[in-house]
C-alpha cells in the first residue's frame, strides 16, 4: 500500500481538462450538425411528372379512378416543409367529395384572388362551370384550392404549404 508521500499529483488544473473535453465535444457536435444539415436540407425537389407530383402530394400511387393529365411539384430546400403543387386530373365526383370531406374543405364563396402571388402553369385553366373548394376562405393567406367541374370530373389542385 502506498503512503500519501508516494502518490503523484497532476499539476493540471481540473477546469482546463474539463474545458478541453467540452471543446472537443462541441467541435464534434458542430461538425455533425453541419453535415446533417447539408445532407438533409440543401436540395430542393422539383418535378413536372404528374405521377411523381401525385406521389409527393399524397404519398401513394395514383388510384384507378384517377386519370392524370398534368402536374408540377416543388419543395423548397429548407428544413421546414414548404411546397407548391399543381395537378390536373379526371376522376369521379364521389372521389372528389371524399377528398373534400376528409380534408374539411368548404365551397369557396368569397371569390378572393387566391392566385394573386402565384404563377399558375399554362395548363391550369378551370372552366366557368367549376366549383372551387378551400380549407378556410376567410384566411387571406390560405391560397390552396381544390377545383372540380361536376359534369366532366376534371379537377385542378393547387396546394401550397409555407410558400
Amino acid at each position: 500500500m502506498r503512503g500519501p508521500d508516494q502518490i503523484k499529483i497532476s499539476h493540471r488544473p481540473i477546469a482546463k481538462i474539463t474545458t478541453r473535453v467540452t471543446l472537443r465535444n462541441t467541435r464534434a457536435g458542430a461538425v455533425i450538425f453541419i453535415l446533417s444539415f447539408l445532407f438533409t436540407g440543401c436540395w430542393s425537389t422539383k418535378t413536372d411528372d404528374p405521377k411523381e407530383a401525385w406521389k409527393y402530394w399524397l404519398g401513394i400511387e395514383v388510384p384507378q379512378q384517377v386519370e392524370l393529365y398534368n402536374g408540377e411539384y416543388y419543395q423548397s430546400p429548407h428544413f421546414t416543409l414548404e411546397y407548391e403543387l399543381f395537378l390536373k386530373f379526371k376522376t369521379d365526383k364521389s372521389w372528389f367529395i371524399e377528398l373534400a370531406a376528409y380534408n374539411n374543405l368548404e365551397l369557396d364563396t368569397t371569390g378572393n384572388d387566391w392566385a394573386r402571388w402565384t404563377e399558375l402553369p399554362a395548363w391550369f385553366k378551370p372552366d366557368k362551370y367549376s366549383l372551387t373548394y378551400c380549407k378556410d376562405q376567410t384566411d387571406v393567406f390560405e391560397r390552396s384550392r381544390y377545383i372540380i367541374n361536376p359534369k366532366t370530373g376534371v379537377c385542378y389542385v393547387y396546394e401550397t404549404v409555407g410558400m
